[in-house]
């Protein structure tokens, strides 16, 4: 398993569907505000509206995974997404993508919680049986990776009713789903993709050389009002006619 040069497809395929799916469609929960208060600046990156912030606080002052379940979860992660030269390990990003994890549990705990007990279970089952009674954090890299490559793909049609691996399968392929979601939108994921996204700047109107190729000019009355940088925060109005008032 290449796992270095399928990190842009697994991106591709695994969070460009999440994100219009498990992450953006959580069954029940909370109900949003109609009004939710200014954004507020909280820990990691990005904004939240005061709603958002004390929700989030509310469900991090919880905890779900032991920590010898973390320390599992760590190690999985880091083989999913190892170290390369232009990108860290997974468990180095930043937002934490332990505490990422920690978080999707808590917050769509009927999608993630009895599966990644589950399977974290199965897994320390399966690795005790094959290796001498070592849980899979206890194993050597090289007998972690053996068991992870049995688990990691889809199983024959004709031998997923059946196949011991089956509940493996399954654990790894939604935690996986989980932490290339988790890297890929932490800061480093996003540098190591190249993504620019939006981007703030200041609009000084249309360049004067690009006017003269068209043979067109502003307006000296409307140009204040169409680029004035002390008022970009400020909604424009219109009057009943359509004429620009702010």
């Amino acid at each position: 398993m290449d796992r270095r040069k399928t990190l842009k497809t697994l991106l591709g395929g695994a969070v460009g569907t999440a994100l219009f799916t498990q992450v953006g469609c959580k069954e029940g929960g909370d109900p949003v505000p109609a009004s939710a208060g200014p954004e507020l600046e909280t820990r990691g990156y990005g904004l939240r509206t005061a709603w958002e912030a004390e929700r989030e606080e509310r469900i991090n002052d919880r905890r779900f995974f032991s920590d010898f379940e973390l320390e599992t979860i760590g190690v999985l992660a880091d083989i999913i997404v190892p170290a390369g030269e232009d990108h860290p390990k997974a468990t180095d990003v930043e937002p934490s993508l332990l505490e990422f994890i920690e978080f999707m549990a808590k917050d769509q705990p009927d999608v993630y919680q009895v599966r990644l007990r589950g399977g974290l279970a199965w897994l320390n089952a399966e690795s005790s049986q094959r290796y001498a009674g070592k849980a899979f954090i206890e194993a050597t890299p090289e007998e972690q990776l053996a068991l992870v490559d049995d688990i990691a793909y889809e199983l024959p049609e004709e031998e997923e009713a059946t196949s011991p691996l089956r509940t493996g399968v399954d654990f790894f392929d939604r935690l996986r789903f989980l932490v290339v979601t988790g890297f890929f939108t932490s800061r480093e994921g996003i540098a190591y993709l190249g993504y620019v996204g939006n981007q703030p700047n200041v609009w000084e109107g249309v360049p004067q050389d690009v006017l003269d190729k068209h043979g067109v000019q502003y307006d000296p009355e409307l140009l204040p009002k169409y680029v004035d940088q002390e008022q970009r925060t400020v909604t424009a109005e219109w009057d009943d006619r359509g004429n620009l008032i702010t």
